[in-house]
């Protein structure tokens, strides 16, 4: 009886129909190609939080770009705003300047600019003329003294004169006298206002 039941195991297990119990269980195929998916599905899975984490950082920097932009814009209106602060300072101190001279000026209407005056006008012309240059020039400008003879002093009354001898010619000539002439330097007998009126005064003379 233990003879045949061995001799059935034995043929059994050269037929391949029963498994020995020592041996290795294969790889199932179903069973491999299921674990390389679930590998590639969590290799797509890393890619998409790769991906994920990329644009968070890119969405970092722009809002530090943005932050950046902000922080420029805030200087920028800065230095609008001193720049204002700076004008209306301007304004102020004109305001300020205009009420020194009349405290009543109203700052909104323009300043009434006051006509110059000529330093010339108080000067007796006429007077000094008399006083300096009647001598040799005549009070008509004529040069018909015995001084003007003398020296052949030019009458101013002769047409063409007052052409010749412009306002800038007579005040160099009074300043500065007249070369081969006997016609000095008045500059230190008159002040530089004195010697502008006259030389005006010496031309209404002649024609």
């Amino acid at each position: 009886m233990l003879f045949r039941t061995i001799s059935t195991a034995c043929l059994l297990l050269s037929l391949g129909l029963v498994a020995p119990a020592c041996d290795d269980k294969k790889p199932d195929a179903k069973t491999d190609a299921k674990g390389k998916t679930d590998e590639k599905k969590v290799d797509e899975k890393k890619v998409d939080v790769k991906v994920e984490e990329k644009k968070a950082e890119a969405k970092v920097d722009e809002a530090k770009v943005d932050e950046a932009k902000a922080d420029e814009a805030k200087v920028d209106e800065a230095k609008v705003d001193e720049a204002k602060v700076d004008e209306a300072k301007v304004d102020e101190k004109k305001v300020d300047e205009k009420k020194a001279v009349d405290p009543k000026a109203d700052p909104k209407k323009p300043a009434v600019v006051e006509p110059k005056v000529d330093p010339g006008a108080a000067i007796d012309a006429k007077g000094l003329f008399e006083k300096k240059c009647k001598t040799c020039h005549n009070s008509n400008g004529d040069g018909k003294t015995k001084i003007g003879e003398e020296n052949d002093i030019a009458d101013w009354t002769e047409a063409g004169w007052k052409a010749k001898w412009t306002q800038a010619k007579v005040e160099d000539i009074l300043n500065n006298g007249k070369a081969t002439t006997k016609m000095k330097s008045f500059k230190d007998k008159l002040t530089p206002d004195e010697l502008v009126a006259v030389a005006k005064y010496a031309r209404t003379l002649g024609k």
